[in-house]
C-alpha cells in the first residue's frame, strides 16, 4: 500500500494488508471504548458537581449558566450526563444485589454502553438487571465479565425506550422535586429552587411536570400557546395606547364635543398620501391585527364549529380570567376572527371607552 510523504495511505490505492487493517480496526475499537469510558467518568463528575451545587460557590446565577460558561454545553446536555451517572449507579447496584457483579464493580461491563443507550434505559435500570438475571439463569456456564458484558448489552437493547425530549426530561426533574401527589399549588413552592437552577420560570416547570405525569406533550404546548396569547395582548395594548396617544394629539381633550367629533371624522377621512392619515391607519392596523390574532387564539381553545352554549361561555370565561382581560373583549375578538369583520371589536371599544 503506497503512502504520501507524510506516511498517510493514498486514497483510491490498493487495499491495506490484513495485518495493517486489523491493527487499525483494533486501534479504532480501543479509541471508541476509551471515549465511552471517559464519558462515564465525565457523567459521574458532572453529577457530583450538580449535587454539590458548585455553581453557587463559583457565583453563577444558575446551573444552566455554569454549564455553558465552564464547559460550553447546554442545560439539557449537562442534565443528560447527570442522568447517565444516576442510571449507571442504579444498574450497577441492581446487578450487585442479584449477585451478577462484584461490589467492587466491573468497569468493563458498563463502560462500553453509549450515551444514547444510557438515556434510553433511564428509569429502567432494574428492568435491565432483571433481564440479565433471567438470561443468565438459562445458561449452564458461569457468568464471567465477558459474558456479563454480552448479557447487559442484550438486555439494554431489549428494554431501551425512545429517547425522551428535553421537556419530558425537565418534567421528570420537576417530579423529583415535587412528587405526583402534590397539587400544582403545592408544587409551586418546591419548584422555585429548580427554576433558579435551570433558568426557567416555575409555570413552565409545572407544564413540564404535567407532561411527565400524563405523558401528554400538549401540557407544554398549551403553556407555550398561553405565552403567545399574553404576547399578543401586550402588542394589542401597546397598539391601542399608540392609537389613543395619536388621537389625543389630533383631538385634544377639552375640545367642545361637536368640534372633537368633526376633527375625529376628518382624521378618518384623510387620504392615503397624507402623512397624518397614514399614521392613523397604521395605528389602527396594528390594533386590529392584534385583535384578530387574539380571536384566532380563542378559536383554538373553543373552535367555531362547537355550539355556543353555557360550556362555550364557561371555557371562554376561564380563558379570559387566565389572560387577565374582560370576557367581552375576548368574545368580540373571537367573533372578529370568525367573521372577518371588526364591527364587534369597534362596538366593544365604543361601549367601553372612557367617558
Amino acid at each position: 500500500m503506497s503512502k504520501d510523504m507524510a506516511g498517510r495511505p493514498v486514497e483510491g490505492d490498493l487495499v491495506a494488508p490484513l495485518d495493517e487493517a486489523r491493527a487499525l480496526t483494533d486501534e479504532i475499537r480501543a479509541a471508541i471504548k476509551g471515549v465511552k469510558a471517559a464519558t462515564g467518568r465525565l457523567a459521574a463528575a458532572v453529577r457530583r458537581a450538580h449535587e454539590a451545587r458548585v455553581w453557587v460557590t463559583l457565583r453563577y446565577p444558575s446551573w444552566k449558566t455554569y454549564a455553558k460558561a465552564e464547559f460550553g454545553i447546554g442545560r439539557s446536555h449537562a442534565y443528560r450526563l447527570v442522568d447517565q451517572a444516576v442510571t449507571a449507579e442504579e444498574l450497577e447496584t441492581a446487578l450487585v444485589e442479584l449477585g451478577l457483579m462484584s461490589p467492587a464493580g466491573d468497569a468493563d461491563v458498563l463502560g462500553e454502553l453509549s450515551g444514547r443507550a444510557w438515556r434510553e434505559i433511564q428509569g429502567r435500570a432494574h428492568d435491565v438487571a432483571a433481564r440479565v438475571a433471567e438470561r443468565a439463569a438459562l445458561l449452564e456456564a458461569p457468568v464471567d465479565v465477558e459474558l456479563l458484558h454480552t448479557l447487559v448489552a442484550e438486555a439494554v437493547d431489549h428494554v431501551r425506550a425512545p429517547e425522551p425530549d428535553g421537556d419530558l426530561l425537565l418534567g421528570r426533574r420537576a417530579m423529583d422535586a415535587a412528587p405526583a401527589h402534590l397539587s400544582d399549588r403545592q408544587a409551586t413552592a418546591r419548584l422555585r429552587r429548580l427554576a433558579e437552577e435551570v433558568g426557567e420560570p416555575v409555570p413552565f416547570l409545572l407544564a413540564c411536570r404535567r407532561y411527565a405525569l400524563s405523558g401528554d406533550a400538549r401540557a407544554v404546548e398549551t403553556y407555550r400557546q398561553h405565552l403567545t396569547a399574553l404576547e399578543i395582548i401586550r402588542e394589542q395594548t401597546a397598539a391601542r395606547f399608540a392609537l389613543g396617544d395619536y388621537v389625543n394629539e389630533e383631538v385634544p381633550i377639552g375640545l367642545p364635543e361637536d368640534e372633537a367629533a368633526a376633527r375625529l371624522q376628518a382624521l378618518t377621512e384623510l387620504g392615503p398620501d397624507d402623512p397624518a392619515g397614514a399614521r392613523y391607519r397604521e395605528c389602527v392596523r396594528r390594533a386590529r391585527d392584534a385583535d384578530r390574532r387574539l380571536g384566532e387564539y380563542a378559536l383554538g381553545v373553543y373552535p367555531a364549529d362547537q355550539p355556543w352554549d353555557e360550556t362555550g361561555a364557561q371555557v371562554l370565561g376561564d380563558l379570559a380570567d387566565e389572560l387577565g382581560i374582560p370576557f367581552g373583549e375576548l368574545f368580540t375578538c373571537r367573533l372578529f376572527a370568525i367573521t372577518g369583520s371588526d364591527l364587534s371589536v369597534r362596538f366593544w371599544e365604543e361601549v367601553n371607552a372612557p367617558a
